[in-house]
């Protein structure tokens, strides 16, 4: 099994470049130190729950993405709902509104 902290490390790196950030930039969105970002990255630094909360705040990502070991196994679930928060209410009134509508002619279709 996969050391979590390898892990977390690496998927601290994909939403940074993600977020087209450098390392530096991900540290004072986060209000932790550059060596700390670094450490992080390489897998040699565990952090308190408050820490991690930080980073994935300025990565703007829900916490538990930073512990799946690929995106392709971040539940579903957990995918709706972070597309409808990073939404205005208007947003995603409409993004359910399109989803109540295409649930109703779901059986048709499929």
């Amino acid at each position: 099994m996969d050391d979590i902290k390898y892990i977390i490390a690496d998927n601290v790196k994909l939403y940074r470049k993600k977020e087209n950030l450098t390392q530096m930039e991900l540290a004072e969105r986060a209000e932790l130190s550059l060596e700390s970002i670094k450490r992080v990255e390489r897998g040699k630094r565990t952090m308190s729950l408050e820490n991690f909360l930080r980073i994935a705040d300025a990565l703007h990502i829900p916490l538990p993405y930073l512990l799946y070991r690929s995106k392709e196994v971040i539940p579903e679930i957990e995918q709706l709902n972070d597309i409808l928060q990073r939404r205005n209410d208007k947003q995603r009134k409409y993004l359910l509104h399109m989803l109540y509508e295409m649930e109703k002619g779901m059986d048709e279709l499929i």
